[in-house]
């Protein structure tokens, strides 16, 4: 009876010690995802919002001489929606999904979300967020873009980094603004082409990042594989 009775309490013990962790593990999960979620969408919203240079309200803090800067929420999300059209896929089967959790195995070719502007009559521009796995950089990671086009749908306004796992100081230099105002004017027809070991000279040549070649050529891949998809499916756009 003793005998049984330890391996009751061995059993209770597992069973306890493998409890606590999944417990405390799944009560992080229920409380975080919410919030990971809004920081996506927000951050989405700031990036569609800051290529069409639209303004939304900022809060500085200053705290021991260094400033610290937040987002209203509430206001990007007002301003977004009263300056932005929002054209959801028309593929009732395809849940919209934030940008890191997206994957290019999850996403119906050719079926975007299309973030359009239109200013006083006219339209500013149409962009798209694309997400792939691969081309060099980090291949076990998902990146995102957002993609901004002018209005002749051939001319890159500018990109935007959402979420990306490359090496900080040198691939991660893709989330810097020297980098990423290369893009605006750029010309994607017949594509786009990441300079390396010269000066981009071209209507459609952008530079490359010095020490993070593989980074530079999956750009170059990223953007021009999507640009690709979003012009065989044009005949989707309503406008």
């Amino acid at each position: 009876m003793d005998e049984f009775k330890k391996i009751i309490l061995r059993i209770a013990s597992i069973l306890l010690i493998t409890f606590l962790p999944c417990a405390v593990l799944l009560l992080v999960y229920f409380y975080t995802a919410p919030k990971i979620a809004e920081y996506a969408d927000t951050k989405e919203k700031r990036a569609v919002m800051d290529i069409f240079n639209i303004p939304y309200r900022i809060k500085e803090t200053r705290f021991l001489g260094f400033t610290f800067k937040s987002y209203d929420k509430k206001d990007i999300k007002e301003v977004f929606k009263k300056n932005i059209t929002v054209e959801e896929p028309s593929a009732a089967t395809w849940e919209i999904q934030p940008p890191s959790a997206q994957t290019a195995a999850e996403k119906p070719k050719n079926k975007k979300r299309l973030f359009k502007y239109v200013k006083e009559g006219k339209l500013q521009g149409i962009g798209f967020v694309e997400s792939k796995i691969g081309y060099g950089y980090n291949k076990s990671s998902v990146m995102s873009l957002f993609i901004c086009l002018e209005p002749d749908m051939e001319t890159l306004k500018g990109i935007e980094v959402l979420d990306h796992s490359e090496t900080p100081g040198l691939g991660g230099r893709i989330t810097e603004d020297q980098f990423k105002k290369q893009f605006a004017g750029k010309k994607l027809r017949p594509n786009i082409t990441v300079v390396r070991g010269k000066k981009a000279v071209g209507a459609n040549e952008v530079d490359a990042i010095t020490g993070a070649t593989n980074t530079s050529r999956g750009i170059e891949s990223f953007i021009n594989d999507a640009m690709k998809e979003f012009w065989e499916g044009q005949g989707e756009i309503k406008w």
